[in-house]
């Protein structure tokens, strides 16, 4: 049996946002012989081929979206006018270091010996002021240029002095020439000298160790009250205020003397005290430890109230391990000024004693006295 089936299918129409679809279907059969024909359950399968053509879509309704630019930017030469600068502090640190240099032999020619010149230099300058021509001048030395050299001035005031020779110093009768080193104490007559108070508050003490070598330290007063040193004192031969209150200096008379004292003044031994200037007044010293004192001037100065009276005027010293002062200089004088200097300075060896004393024919005598020169490290 021959069959043909024709199916069309059309007629599909799509309305917004959906294609309009056309469908056309054939399927045929050809030569079919069959008896009879017994027909079972058959899938069918059904292949369908789909064109869209000509599709035709209204206007697109499109969503909000979010919408991302990327931009690359770049700058051309850009000129601009001179920029204007503040003040800046500017901080520069710099390390310099030499090395590995290498240099060749100098030629050095003859020159003349500069201690040859030096000595031609004119030993008189000023005026006639003397100049000492050697290799340290005074100047270099008092500036602290001449490594080993210090310059040296002692100078001390006797405000009472009578026909007992004593030593030109702030205390009455004669300095004290320890034999060991001890403990000292230091007090003021009056309450005003204290740490806090409106007279002097701390004083610096400088003296020798039982050594004999330089020592010093700083005390804070506290008025009449004794406070005790820290060191050991062999000499004291100087102190002065380092800082006071309102006074600007000392209210009482400040004592460095042995231990119990009555209104701030030592009971028994006084060591050197402090009345007048804010500074010990004592023309005595001790050549330190390894050094050498060279003098080159001693001066007297005396105030006596009645005429055809007469000041005595001695300049002592005492070598080390001896009991015996010699004197090393001795003059009269009125009421006048004696200046002796030393063409060719004194020396004076380490741990030597020296010692300005003085006596009158009269009573009452105000007397001031000092020395100065060079004191000179020894070589080791």
């Amino acid at each position: 049996m021959t069959s043909r089936i024709l199916q069309e299918d059309s007629g599909l129409i799509l309305t917004e946002a959906s294609d309009v679809l056309i469908n056309n279907n054939y399927i045929e059969t050809n030569s079919f012989t069959t008896n009879s024909p017994v027909v079972q359950n058959t899938a069918i399968t059904q292949v369908y081929v789909s064109n869209v053509i000509s599709i035709t879509t209204g206007q697109p309704i499109v969503p909000s979206v979010t919408v991302t630019e990327d931009e690359v930017s770049t700058a051309s030469p850009i000129v601009t006018g001179t920029p204007e600068v503040n003040s800046t502090p500017i901080t520069q640190i710099s390390s310099f270091s030499a090395g590995s240099i290498l240099t060749g032999r100098p030629d050095v020619e003859d020159a003349a010996d500069p201690n040859e010149q030096y000595e031609q230099v004119v030993q008189q300058m000023f005026g006639g002021w003397p100049k000492r021509i050697y290799d340290h001048t005074d100047l270099a030395v008092s500036r602290g240029h001449s490594q080993g050299y210090r310059s040296l001035y002692k100078f001390g005031y006797n405000p009472d002095v009578d026909t007992t020779e004593e030593t030109v110093w702030g205390n009455a009768g004669d300095y004290i020439w320890l034999d060991s080193a001890v403990t000292m104490f230091v007090s003021s007559t009056s309450a005003n000298d204290s740490g806090t108070g409106i007279g002097a508050r701390t004083i610096l003490i400088q003296g020798l160790d039982e050594d004999y070598n330089e020592i010093e330290e700083t005390i804070t007063l506290n008025g009449q009250t004794q406070v005790a040193t820290q060191l050991s004192y062999l000499r004291v031969y100087r102190s002065f205020v380092t800082l006071a209150g309102s006074n600007e200096g000392t209210s009482g008379v400040i004592y460095i003397g042995s231990s119990g004292a009555t209104g701030g003044v030592p009971n028994s031994s006084v060591y050197a005290s402090i009345s007048i200037g804010n500074q010990t007044q004592i023309a005595a010293y001790t050549v330190p430890a390894g050094h050498t004192l060279y003098i080159d001037e001693i001066n007297f100065t005396a105030a006596v109230s009645q005429a055809q009276k007469l000041v005595h005027c001695k300049f002592n010293s005492r070598d080390y391990e001896s009991n015996v002062f010699r004197t090393r200089f001795v003059q009269v004088i009125q009421s006048n000024q004696l200046i002796q200097s030393f063409k060719y300075p004194q020396e004076f060896t380490e741990k030597t004693d020296l010692e300005c004393r003085v006596s009158t024919d009269t009573t009452n005598t105000a007397i001031g006295a000092s020395f100065q020169g060079v004191l000179i490290k020894n070589e080791t």
